[in-house]
């Protein structure tokens, strides 16, 4: 870190040549270096801003990245919670759909009796 630098003997040798008295341009000189001496301490550097916001950040990233991952488990657990929903409701439509098709069987099978019933004697009765 470059440190600040106070010029205290340029400084008293422009108030003397402004006119100010050598001993209270001395006292001024002195009293300016002593305050910036003791908020020098305060001032913040560009490297300790960047280190600091760049420690911030990468925490927050981090919060972020933790936060993403547990709504994405939360929609995954969810998903998969619809989808089994969805594949039980589907399987027993097919089994409903299976067993109305083993009754359409059974009522075209009964219309073949019931048909066979009526034209055969009519046939028989056309061969004769």
């Amino acid at each position: 870190m470059q440190a600040l630098k106070f010029d205290t003997l340029g400084y008293v040798k422009q108030l003397t040549s402004a006119g100010v008295d050598p001993q209270v341009a001395e006292i001024h000189a002195m009293t300016m270096a002593n305050a910036f001496g003791m908020y020098i301490d305060n001032l913040v550097t560009t490297e300790y801003l960047d280190a600091t916001l760049g420690k911030r950040f990468a925490e927050f990233d981090l919060r972020m990245e933790r936060r993403f991952g547990e709504q994405d488990s939360e929609f995954e657990r969810r998903f998969r919670e619809q989808d089994s929903k969805f594949d039980a409701r589907f399987n027993n439509l097919e089994r409903e759909l299976g067993s109305l098709k083993s009754v359409a069987r059974i009522n075209t099978a009964i219309m073949f009796l019931l048909l066979a019933n009526v034209a055969l004697p009519t046939l028989s009765k056309f061969l004769s």
